[in-house]
């Protein structure tokens, strides 16, 4: 591991572009640190941001009935 990297951390600001790239990469079942280094985020930072995401998604499910087809062929 590089040490250079410890020794300078940086605070990046991750754009809007970023952002929702990393939101439709897990439909894609890649696991997050194959997208924090495709993507080059933090690992740290990238489960607090998808987990605050999930979060924000209602939980309760919307069921609609559908119109039963009435066969008069019989």
């Amino acid at each position: 591991m590089d040490d250079s990297l410890l020794n300078t951390p940086t605070k990046k600001v991750i754009d809007q572009e970023t952002r929702s790239l990393i939101d439709r990469l897990p439909m894609e079942r890649i696991p997050l640190a194959g997208i924090a280094r495709a993507v080059q985020v933090s690992e740290p930072w990238l489960p607090n941001y998808v987990n605050q995401k999930y979060a924000s998604v209602p939980r309760q499910v919307q069921v609609r009935r559908k119109k039963r087809e009435v066969n008069d062929s019989m």
